[in-house]
């Protein structure tokens, strides 16, 4: 079997609304060898049937149990097996051209290990001034969705820390810097947020400010216990 260039993590929890067009803006970018890992992660609605009615062999489907998104993703990494790893939320898109635009500027970019483009933000419920100023930006100092990695620079890094079940992605950039991530910016839309009332990013700003002081906390204990 040839070894697929591109694996992309995706994890999903009651996703049945979304679910089928997300497979689709991504499939339609994969090659044959190609693979997408869609972790369920404890879903009480049609998500796995739909998963499963995809009957696309490049999809492999997996289950985790324990909760939030770092174990569900987790559980894809310690399976993946392309050359580039990319991440995706079920409620979001891939753009037309986000993979192969994101790969040739990785591979023409000296020195990189990934790279990453601009998102585009699109309200599927009500209006929110904090996430309309991103449209059109980048955003990868703290959303890995707009980026795509190499494989040996993910390995470097290890797995997502589980005991965060909100921001462990904000967390992993920060650890994927501090083991040598250089990315090259495409200049590019190359993801779609979906931004709705259901996200799990949604919450009061008090639950914001307590996950970034844990972040902040966790990266100062990193680079003190570092030699």
């Amino acid at each position: 079997m040839t070894a697929p260039t591109h694996s992309v993590v995706l994890p999903v929890r009651n996703g049945a609304r979304y679910i089928g067009e997300c497979l689709s803006s991504i499939l339609d970018q994969l090659g044959f060898d190609d693979e997408l890992l869609v972790v369920d992660n404890g879903s009480a609605d049609d998500t796995v049937a739909l998963v499963h009615a995809a009957a696309d062999p490049r999809i492999i489907l997996l289950h985790e149990p324990k909760p939030g998104p770092a174990a569900a993703r987790n559980t894809a990494l310690r399976q993946v097996r392309g050359a580039y790893i990319s991440f995706q939320d079920h409620d979001d898109l891939w753009p037309s051209g986000r993979q192969r635009q994101l790969l040739e500027m990785l591979r023409a970019t000296p020195g990189a290990n990934a790279a990453h483009g601009r998102v585009r933000i699109f309200f599927d419920g009500p209006f929110d001034p904090a996430y309309a100023c991103m449209d059109g930006q980048f955003v990868n100092q703290y959303n890995f969705l707009p980026c795509m990695f190499e494989r040996s620079l993910i390995e470097r890094t290890g797995l997502m820390d589980e005991t965060m079940l909100r921001s462990s992605d904000v967390d992993y950039l920060i650890r994927l810097r501090q083991a040598g991530m250089v990315s090259a910016p495409c200049d590019a839309i190359v993801h779609i947020r979906r931004r709705h009332t259901t996200n799990w990013s949604s919450g009061e700003l008090a639950t914001v400010n307590s996950n970034n002081m844990q972040i902040l906390r966790r990266n100062i204990a990193r680079k003190r216990g570092a030699p």
